[in-house]
């Protein structure tokens, strides 16, 4: 799969742009805040469906426009698409093909990117839920369908909360109400549950073996989920390497059943939902160790340019292409070293890059599509 043409119309500073891509390495080359970044976040708009800079799409818009539109062609395997989004203050339209979508979910699992910036770098020893958030965008694009459910589940833990919060209060009890919430909650919980503790059991292997092939076997990666139903498994942490070692549907809903149902007291007391999917945590160890706390600058940014890689890869072996790769202006933020390993590991992929130098590229500048970014134009 590689992006090969990208038409934008008053989207963000850009006021118009016919943007042709090649195949490899593409290059976005210009100063700061000349709409670089600003290309890629429409790009990416079509395999998220949202900005990643968490825009809403009023914000995205070209000051003192009325709305914007952006594009997006596309070679697959087997076809040429095109993707339509466009926004103005009348109306949302979204097509496939010149088709109309009516869902954003629909807008899903067409285009799939792995996007790599420099608040990534944070990943590994951020907070819980940038690692969570991590793994609910890989696998939305993956399965679309997930998007959805999350929602849905984001919204019956709102409506719980707040009926939580109404029986501290003693505002009302409604103890019947709460337990139908609680049913439902543990339903979507069980079902997002097995979503993450699959597909981290498959980005497992993929990132041990990154790993250990960027530290030229000096490093070794392991990943395990932590949540609120891990007593299922015969470790605290449930190991990723065992994949068989994940409960079945029945069971992890009966476990945040009753781990709802026998806490309601507390829950009240504490005005919140104590338990659910909205609390687990991925932890990234090297060498044993968790790499949050005790990882070196240095293997913290392996691990994530490894999960980044193993975020690809897997998406290649579930959906059978390699997705496009985005980075923005992250590679003045590698070593050398990380440089190289991640522009000659992912042979025959597409990669649109961002940077304000030429020298990021190292020797793999010959082969690259330069396209200069000048207050919302580019050229080449």
């Amino acid at each position: 799969m590689y992006a090969k043409k990208l038409r934008l119309f008053s989207f963000r500073n850009i006021p118009y742009a016919d943007i042709e891509l090649s195949e490899g390495i593409n290059f976005f080359l210009g100063d700061n805040a000349q709409g670089k970044t600003n290309a890629l976040e429409a790009i990416y708009l079509f395999a998220r469906g949202k900005s990643f800079r968490g825009a809403r799409d009023s914000e995205m818009a070209a000051f003192g426009s009325d709305g914007f539109s952006a594009e997006l062609t596309f070679e697959k395997s087997d076809r040429e698409e095109t993707l339509f989004y466009g926004w103005s203050k009348k109306e949302r339209i979204r097509k496939r093909n010149g088709i109309p979508l009516e869902k954003q979910s629909e807008l899903l699992g067409h285009f799939r990117a792995v996007l790599f910036s420099p608040d990534h770098l944070q990943m590994v020893k951020g907070s819980p839920s940038e690692r969570r958030r991590f793994l609910d965008i890989a696998i939305s694009q993956c399965y679309p369908v997930y998007l959805g459910l999350y929602a849905y589940y984001g919204k019956i833990l709102e409506n719980r909360n707040a009926l939580l919060k109404d029986m501290q209060k003693r505002v009302r009890s409604d103890t019947e109400l709460l337990s139908v919430y609680s049913e439902k909650l543990a339903h979507a919980a069980a079902e997002i549950y097995l979503y993450r503790r699959r597909y981290v059991a498959a980005l497992h292997a993929h990132a041990e073996s990154i790993m250990k092939e960027l530290s030229e076997g000096k490093e070794q990666m392991a990943l395990s989920y932590q949540s609120d139903i891990g007593f299922l498994s015969d470790v605290h942490e449930e190991s990723c390497a065992d994949p068989a070692a994940i409960p079945s549907p029945d069971v992890a809903e009966s476990a945040y059943a009753s781990l709802l149902s026998g806490n309601t007291e507390r829950e009240i007391m504490a005005g919140t939902t104590l338990y659910g999917v909205h609390r687990d945590e991925l932890q990234i160890s090297l060498c044993g160790i968790n790499a949050r706390d005790y990882g070196s600058q240095g293997q913290q940014r392996s691990a994530v340019l490894s999960l980044k890689m193993a975020e690809g890869q897997l998406s290649k072996e579930i959906c059978g292409e390699n997705p496009v790769y985005l980075f923005d202006d992250v590679l003045s933020e590698l070593d050398e070293g990380r440089r190289g390993f991640l522009l000659s590991g992912m042979k025959g992929c597409q990669f649109i890059v961002t940077g304000c130098e030429r020298s990021v590229l190292g020797a793999h500048a010959d082969h690259v599509r330069f396209i200069s970014v000048k207050n919302g134009t580019f050229e080449g």
